[in-house]
């Protein structure tokens, strides 16, 4: 068998934004262009049992399903979009509309009438390219750049009588952060701000007729994961910051006239938690059918379907990997684009349970390719009893010889790690090495009280992950204690900071977008200082010394880790300066380091970044380990 790859991440395909019409349904389907600068977008049609492309262009991935065909937006110059329907049975798309500004894209459609359409449009007047003026909280965003005066804003086309309606449009401060088409209503979530935009929106009912909104919940209230209707009343899917702060999981509430009432607990995600390196499009984690609202959640290390009838939350469907996307079909039928234990992603048809799989977008890349399966080691957490993680054996493993070792710490703090296909994982293992990987305390899956890291950074989830790290090690002595490396991204990269602070068992660490120092965290990201001061529960306003307490960099004199830092210039969730921090107190203090930051990229480098950036990522990690703790067995 081959090794897998870095190279391979180019033949992988990545599926989401599932759509049905009945037992009709559309897809789109992902893979990174040759040249590696981008990605090819296309849209697959399901129908009559049978899977089948639907369209060419390749730029086909935001769209709505009406009837027997599919509306698309494509982008004409600098100042115009041309809006598409393109139907199931014609081989080319034909353009229904010319709207003379840029940036519209199709969100989705309602009552088989109304598409819904975004436009990014922006207050500032006079602006220049030699310059940015900065008046505003959030000024920038991760994936956006500069968003100061811009706000979001929501259109209507009436397919019947081809007419375009602006929402909101009595108030242009008016930014859209969601929205939700539920049967023939229309629910937003948005705010109107001129100096600092609220954490969370108001909750609006929309008339997609005439664009008037109605606001049924003033913003600063909850952070909305869907809204939908059961029986004529208003459901909230929401986390109210009450119970552990911004990180909380979502419960279901009755939309009244009062506010927000309790309908159902729930104390997992609303959507999948799981991280992974191979999915660049989004998914769809909900469905209304015949009344009941099916939702995504991870319990421990793997995605369901949970079912609310408006009185309680009941399990529908388990996997042992990933759920990207699904929709209800019948009573008990659903179509699933899921990724299952060692498997990439692939589109499935559920009946009473039964798993049948329609598609094979992903075999050839891994045809007669080493998959190492995973094997679980249980730990003894801090406070949480046995708590388990996995180890991957090394290509052409041979017991008595000994291996060096890479454990990897996945980000969130609130993600999770799950049994699923990971890409470079997998290449580590094909490269010889052992790699192991867990969810430590600060994880999503197992209820808000584990998931709570809340002013305990570096403490608990530290503990866990070197009780995690011994309990592998014992487990398989073939692992070469005097060859492991450590390596992670986000709070994987806070916690690579951490732990090459606090012990030398590592002899190579790799911090990719990471935090150093929450002082400078809380005024540069994007999401900060709100986080920050919920995370680390304090500020430096009223308890510097805490926060200074939580950060890796006051702990920089003891590190003797060689490390390489792995950063992006446009990340503004976790800016390059942090991990800048930490390199430059590194190499000040005489421990080998290097820095490479990626042109262009932001935070989601290695999921959805541009795939030679990806491929040269990856190189570069491979690189680090390779001349640090020499791959090949002895």
């Amino acid at each position: 068998m081959e090794a897998i790859k870095a190279e391979d991440l180019y033949s992988i395909v990545s599926l989401g934004n599932l759509q049905a019409n009945g037992q009709t349904a559309v897809l789109a389907r992902n893979q990174a262009k040759a040249d590696g600068s981008g990605y090819w977008n296309w849209l697959d049609l399901f129908e009559n049992g049978q899977l089948k492309h639907l369209t060419t262009l390749g730029q086909e991935k935001s769209y709505a399903l009406v009837n027997q065909a599919v509306y698309y937006t494509l982008q004409e110059g600098k100042d115009k979009s041309l809006l598409y329907r393109q139907e199931f049975d014609q081989a080319s798309p034909v353009k229904v509309a010319a709207f003379n500004e840029a940036g519209y894209q199709v969100v989705s459609s309602v009552k088989d009438r109304y598409l819904l359409l975004s436009r990014r449009t922006d207050l500032a007047e006079g602006k220049s390219a030699d310059y940015q003026v900065l008046d505003e909280l959030p000024y920038y965003f991760n994936g956006q750049g500069y968003i100061n005066k811009l706000r979001d804003r929501l259109y209507v086309w009436d397919l019947e009588e081809a007419k375009l309606t602006e929402t909101f449009k009595d108030d242009p401060n008016f930014t859209v952060m969601e929205t939700f088409a539920a049967g023939e209503k229309v629910y937003v979530v948005g705010a109107s701000y001129q100096t600092r935009r609220p954490f969370d929106g108001g909750i609006y009912e929309l008339d997609p007729k005439t664009g008037k909104g109605k606001q049924l919940l003033a913003a600063g209230k909850a952070e909305v994961a869907a809204l939908f209707a059961l029986k004529d009343q208003v459901y909230c899917f929401a986390n109210t910051h009450q119970k552990t702060g911004l990180n909380e999981n979502p419960e279901f509430y009755r939309l009244t006239e009062d506010g927000l009432e309790l309908a159902a607990h729930w104390d997992n995600s609303g959507q999948s938690a799981i991280a992974g390196d191979c999915s660049v499009i989004a998914g769809n984690s909900f469905d209304v059918y015949d009344d009941k609202f099916y939702f995504v959640t991870t319990i421990v290390d793997h995605d369901e379907i949970h079912v609310f009838d408006g009185k309680e939350v009941k399990p529908f469907f388990a996997t042992d990997g990933i759920i990207k996307g699904f929709r209800l079909t019948g009573e008990d039928e659903f179509l699933l684009e899921a990724a299952f234990a060692n498997q990439l992603l692939e589109f499935y048809q559920v009946k009473k349970g039964q798993v049948k799989k329609l598609s094979s977008y992903n075999d050839a890349a891994l045809a007669g390719k080493y998959v190492a399966k995973v094997k679980q080691v249980e730990y003894e957490s801090s406070e949480d009893g046995t708590q388990h993680g996995w180890v991957f054996l090394p290509k052409d493993y041979q017991a008595g010889q000994k291996y060096p070792a890479i454990l990897d710490v996945h980000g969130g703090p609130r993600a999770t790690y799950s049994p699923a296909f990971f890409h470079e994982m997998q290449v580590w293992a094909g490269s010889g090495y052992f790699v192991f990987f867990c969810n430590i305390h600060g994880s999503n899956g197992q209820g808000n009280q584990y998931g709570d890291l809340r002013g305990r950074y570096g403490t608990v989830d530290y503990e866990d992950l070197m009780k995690f790290a011994g309990a592998v090690l014992a487990a398989y002595p073939d692992i070469d204690q005097s060859r492991l490396g450590i390596t992670g991204g986000s709070y994987g990269g806070f916690m690579t900071n951490w732990v090459i602070g606090h012990t030398d068992r590592f002899k190579a660490a790799a911090s990719q977008r990471s935090i150093s120092n929450w002082l400078s965290f809380e005024h540069m990201s994007d999401i900060a200082p709100e986080f920050c001061v919920d995370q680390v529960g304090a500020s430096e306003d009223d308890d510097p010394e805490k926060v200074w307490f939580h950060s890796p960099l006051k702990y920089v004199n003891n590190v003797k880790t060689p490390t390489l830092f792995l950063n992006s210039d446009e990340d503004h969730r976790c800016p390059a300066e942090e991990g800048m921090q930490m390199f430059h107190a590194l190499l000040s203090h005489g421990v080998e380091s290097r820095m490479v930051v990626f042109h262009g990229e932001n935070h989601e480098l290695s999921r959805s970044g541009r795939p030679k950036n990806r491929l040269q990522r990856l190189k570069e990690l491979n690189r680090w380990f390779d001349a640090h703790l020499a791959p090949a067995a002895e």
